[in-house]
């Protein structure tokens, strides 16, 4: 992306730590977004049971809701950017144990350990450095930009991703990926990081989560409870799509062309995100969130690929103008009140602690379908999905 178009959009030069963040994150996006989509669908075909692939999900963010909290005091003794390089090995060792499940199911624990230690190295790290050291005032555009880049450097993974398991299988295919990972290490240490460590209290994280005071209130808690819906987005949607399509290449294909019409968006509501006054961001998620909901209720009723995409496309634009304002506040609220690792943290185990409820109720839900069959499984579950999307409001509801 040439310095034009940044200095054009955003106003303003990127610190160094941001691009050096921009460049390892969209690597290692453009790696996982080979995997991603096809993740569940590897799972369950492996184990044939869509209570069990809710459930092992619903174990990892239970754990990463204990865990997320070593994750900060780590990245407040060692560095944001160390501890997004720590991540990296073990996000490598997680796709090298998922090659080996369809030889030995068991490893299954073992992978979910691996993808909890990945996420408690690099999420408190990455939304913190984002925020830390992004300019105030142009955190939606900036976030916007990131989005985009990711967004473009990931068009071409499902399609790859696709073909490679076409071709060769997903044991290949996990293969790449480790190794494109690998990469996305060289570009955090370009430069040194700026950094004076300082304590993070394990134990006043669970204070703040728990019995939220001044700046950190309940009602936000709830709404960052609402990001729950994206377990069920990333792991019953793939699952569903495959269940309709059955071609691998076919699905990179969708999830590709709906990433270039998503990465067009986000460059829009990234700046609207920044400008709009306060009243006006309430209403784009208030707005963003009605049509989501919405989504959610037509994703059963796709038919063919061209219901996918035309489902898919209105549903991730309408999720992109809810995330950005409430990144955007996100992001800002750490400097407002002296806090970015503390703040970034209650809202980490907020969206933790939602995503664990939403995929443990999902698995209840396959569970009982399993048993009784007496009921849809999809409209219910995406249904289910649709409700939770709505705790998003609460974040502008006044107390």
């Amino acid at each position: 992306m040439s310095n034009y178009f940044l200095d054009h959009y955003l106003k303003h030069t990127l610190r160094h730590e941001i691009t050096e963040l921009y460049a390892s994150v969209a690597i290692k996006n453009f790696a996982f977004s080979m995997v991603t989509i096809f993740e569940p669908i590897y799972l369950y075909t492996l184990y044939g049971s869509l209570s069990i692939v809710f459930a092992y999900y619903a174990i990892a963010y239970t754990l990463y809701f204990f865990t997320a909290s070593f994750g900060a005091k780590a990245a407040a003794k060692y560095g944001f950017e160390h501890c997004i390089f720590y991540s990296i090995p073990f996000g490598i060792l997680y796709f090298l144990t998922l090659s080996q499940l369809v030889n030995y199911p068991w490893l299954a624990f073992v992978a979910i350990i691996f993808m909890v230690v990945y996420k408690t190295f690099f999420w408190p790290s990455y939304h913190t450095d984002f925020a830390h050291y992004g300019a105030s005032g142009y955190k939606g555009r900036e976030l916007s930009v990131l989005t985009f880049i990711l967004t473009i450097a990931t068009i071409l993974g499902p399609i790859i991703g696709g073909i490679i398991l076409v071709n060769f299988g997903f044991q290949v295919l996990f293969v790449v990926v480790s190794l494109i990972s690998l990469v996305s290490a060289i570009p955090l240490f370009a430069t040194r990081e700026q950094f004076e460590p300082h304590n993070f209290s394990y134990r006043d994280s669970f204070k703040r989560f728990l019995k939220p005071y001044g700046h950190y209130k309940r009602k936000d808690s709830i709404a960052y409870f609402g990001f729950g819906e994206e377990v069920i987005a990333s792991i019953g949607w793939p699952i569903f799509i495959f269940l309709i399509i059955e071609k691998f290449d076919l699905i990179g294909v969708l999830i590709s062309t709906i990433a270039i019409i998503i990465a067009i968006v986000s460059l829009y509501v990234g700046k609207l995100s920044d400008v709009l006054p306060k009243k006006d961001k309430k209403k784009l998620v208030a707005y963003g969130t009605i049509v989501y909901v919405i989504s959610w209720i037509l994703r059963p009723f796709s038919a063919n690929w061209l219901g996918v995409l035309l489902v898919d496309i209105m549903s991730k634009g309408s999720k992109t103008t809810i995330n950005y304002p409430l990144y955007t506040f996100i992001y800002s609220a750490g400097k407002n009140h002296k806090g970015f690792l503390k703040y970034n943290m209650f809202y980490e185990m907020s969206l933790s602690a939602g995503k664990a409820l939403a995929a443990w109720s999902v698995a209840l839900i396959a569970l009982v379908w399993g048993y009784y069959g007496n009921f849809d499984f999809w409209i219910v579950a995406f249904s289910f999905a649709g409700i939770w999307s709505s705790l998003y409001l609460f974040k502008f509801y006044k107390s």
